[in-house]
């Protein structure tokens, strides 16, 4: 599609999910204040450990949350926020359903656009892949079992990592075992024309190079790529797309449409043990 094409108007309402889904500040702060009180639950526990320092920028702190058991598979969750705000503790409510299927849980936090390069956060969260992995036996977790999984730009960030060339660094090109994609964008060729390029400032050459969807496949983990039934279809279509491209690639790769989920409250079915979407994430626990 001829994105030029279309008006100001339309391109935000496909791409802008805060445009599209008008309450988007309630869905937001009630998950805020969810996982404020899970943080609270667990740390009374003496479960975790909270902003756990990996690199020098303001905002790469993890949060840290160990298994029941040792050599446990290692969920490495980044947050959305068209990588430009909000933060992991706007998803701590997602640990519990994980930590009870015997993972461990790491949330990750990286430095936001403008401050940091779109190319230069996506270099930050490569590092926090590498710190979990060094450090997996602190949390009961394999090295060799690590889990990605985002949502909205955390799900690009993820399928970034699973693209990258990690030849010569401490991290094995199949050191991510499975990933979890969710209502993510893989295509940036909208991005320039939507008001967060005011923030993520991407360059020309940026979209053939940041995009999922114009890279080589490398790691043909297992994915799952999962968006919400009410979301425009134009957002929708990334997923499509990007779930094709794997497929083609030979990858195990399962497209979930979710019915009657929008942008923000798909995410809510991760804090769900019983929703599917919680079920099919804990499916890839076994890759």
């Amino acid at each position: 599609m001829d994105l030029t094409a279309l008006s100001d108007e339309a391109l935000n309402q496909h791409f802008m999910p805060r445009i599209a889904v008008p309450d988007h500040e309630t869905w937001l702060n009630d998950d805020l204040a969810a996982s404020t009180r899970v943080r609270q639950d667990l740390a009374s526990q003496g479960r975790g450990e909270l902003d756990r320092r990996y690199g020098p920028g303001p905002r790469q702190l993890l949060d840290l949350f160990p298994a029941r058991e040792p050599n446990a598979p290692v969920i490495v969750w980044m947050h959305g926020g068209y990588w430009r705000a909000l933060s992991k503790e706007h998803y701590t409510n997602i640990a519990p359903p994980l930590l009870y299927a015997g993972a461990a849980v790491a949330l990750v936090g990286y430095d936001l656009c403008p401050n940091a390069t779109l190319a230069g956060l996506l270099a930050q969260t490569r590092a926090a892949l590498q710190w979990v992995r060094a450090h997996a036996a602190e949390m009961r977790g394999d090295p060799n079992r690590i889990i990605v999984a985002g949502n909205s730009a955390g799900a690009h960030i993820c399928a970034m990592a699973l693209q990258h060339e990690w030849a010569g660094s401490d991290f094995p090109a199949s050191g991510i075992r499975a990933a979890a994609l969710i209502t993510g964008i893989y295509d940036l060729a909208p991005v320039p024309l939507l008001p967060v390029q005011l923030e993520v400032r991407l360059r020309p050459a940026d979209i053939a190079a940041l995009s999922p969807q114009l890279l080589p496949i490398r790691n043909k983990a297992r994915c799952l790529v999962a968006v919400g039934g009410d979301e425009p279809s134009l957002w929708i279509e990334q997923s499509r797309n990007y779930h094709a491209k794997l497929v083609a690639a030979e990858v195990q790769s399962e497209l979930m449409i979710v019915p009657n989920r929008h942008h923000f409250s798909i995410t809510r079915d991760l804090a769900d043990a019983a929703s599917p979407l919680s079920r099919a994430v804990g499916n890839l626990l076994n890759s």
